[in-house]
């Protein structure tokens, strides 16, 4: 990867496969955890064969290796809340929460870089965040599905701000397979446990893990349609965009790569709209609110060019005696 304008395409790519995972996750029969479950399976072996066709070393001799199995405990937790969020509401909604990551990042990113807070990060992540409020409005049947939302997105925003620091001292490939076989070993950890949590008799959890204790049905015992969903989700969605959404962080910030991920939720919609219809209908403000969310990418990209031009011109006074 040369250029920042090529990253910048390879991103859109990444962020439009996104935004099929939602669409993906409602249209499967299986709960969230069985799901998030099945889909990482699928996902680390397409990373171990595709670590064996471009040649690239998967060994698990690497310092990072106790941070990727963290990051990994992150990303379970993203992906639980994600999913959880559509079942119990829509995909749309589900998809539009990630949108408020831009503003956690622009929080959380100075933290880890050690750099001062950006304004115009914080200003745009607010504007984001009023993008989101207009296209779902107040949205009280499906409170709890923001809320769950909202939670996956910052737990979204952490896991990439961890992942554009390990960028640039490992291989994409290594780190995505370790952080999503972590993934689906913690979900083994977790569905295990269901059936003992269950016989504990505690309140309230029964009918929140109705149907979700114990391992899946292996694969090819699933429907076709959950087959083909699964292998979509798994391989064109998971591991092909997992490794590029790591690898543009070589030359892209994390807030830039969290403000354009703001693009699946409209991508979602569309889809959404397409496929369900009325079930997925937009509001008139929702319109008003994706133009925000473009405006925000607009002026990000214009921002990073005019301040990158002004480098290259401008010389370092230090640099002359």
């Amino acid at each position: 990867m040369r250029s920042r304008t090529q990253a910048l395409w390879i991103l859109h790519l990444t962020v439009f496969l996104w935004g099929f995972t939602g669409i993906l996750g409602k249209l499967i029969q299986q709960g969230t955890l069985h799901l998030v479950y099945t889909r990482t399976i699928i996902a680390a072996l397409g990373l171990a064969v595709a670590a064996v066709i471009m040649k690239r070393s998967l060994s698990w001799r690497t310092p990072k290796l106790g941070i990727y199995l963290l990051t990994g405990l992150i990303i379970t937790g993203h992906w639980i809340t994600f999913y959880g969020a559509i079942k119990i509401s829509t995909a749309s909604i589900a998809a539009a929460c990630l949108s408020t990551s831009t503003v956690f990042t622009a929080l959380m990113e100075p933290i880890w870089f050690k750099r001062k807070v950006r304004g115009y990060e914080v200003v745009l992540g607010l504007i984001v965040i009023a993008a989101l409020l207009l296209i779902f409005g107040l949205e009280t049947d499906h409170r709890w599905g923001i809320v769950v939302g909202v939670l996956s997105a910052l737990l979204s925003a952490w896991f990439n701000i961890i992942n554009a620091v390990l960028v640039h001292k490992d291989d994409p490939v290594r780190i995505s397979f370790y952080e999503i076989a972590s993934v689906a070993a913690f979900m083994f950890l977790i569905l295990l446990a269901i059936p003992f949590v269950q016989g504990l008799g505690i309140a309230g959890l029964d009918g929140a893990l109705a149907d979700q204790g114990g391992l899946p049905p292996p694969l090819w015992e699933l429907p076709t349609s959950d087959i083909v969903y699964h292998l979509l989700l798994g391989l064109v969605c998971t591991s092909l965009p997992f490794v590029t959404g790591i690898l543009v962080m070589r030359k892209l910030s994390a807030f830039t790569v969290m403000l354009t991920v703001n693009l699946e939720p409209v991508y979602t919609i569309l889809i959404a709209l397409l496929i369900w219809g009325a079930e997925e209908k937009l509001r008139t403000g929702s319109y008003l609110g994706i133009a925000l969310i473009l405006a925000c990418l607009v002026l990000n990209g214009w921002y990073h060019r005019r301040m990158t031009a002004k480098e290259v011109v401008e010389p370092d006074p230090l640099s002359h005696g």
